[in-house]
């Protein structure tokens, strides 16, 4: 394996600097030993429950432009394997 290219949201709880630190830990004795880490960083989105608007969200917590802050979140919160290259 020489690459593997990983998808987290904002909201994933996940610090990308501590998934690189972790994934040279993890994989070594493993064929996905010396791959090369992609991390692809995809933001929140949110509906604002008050006035029904989307928003982008860097970070858990947020506010609408209405002053809302009551949100549901609709995506951000992944961790997937989005590709692997095996060579």
């Amino acid at each position: 394996m020489t690459r593997v290219v990983l998808e987290v949201g904002m909201l994933a709880a996940v610090l990308p600097d501590s998934l690189r630190f972790c994934f040279q830990l993890a994989t070594q004795g493993t064929l996905a030993e010396g791959a090369q880490l992609e991390i692809i960083e995809q933001p929140g989105r949110a509906r604002c429950r008050a006035c029904s608007s989307e928003l982008e969200l860097h970070r858990p917590f947020g506010r609408c432009a209405c002053g809302g802050t009551d949100l549901d979140w609709l995506s951000g919160e992944q961790l997937r394997i989005f590709e692997m290259e095996v060579a």
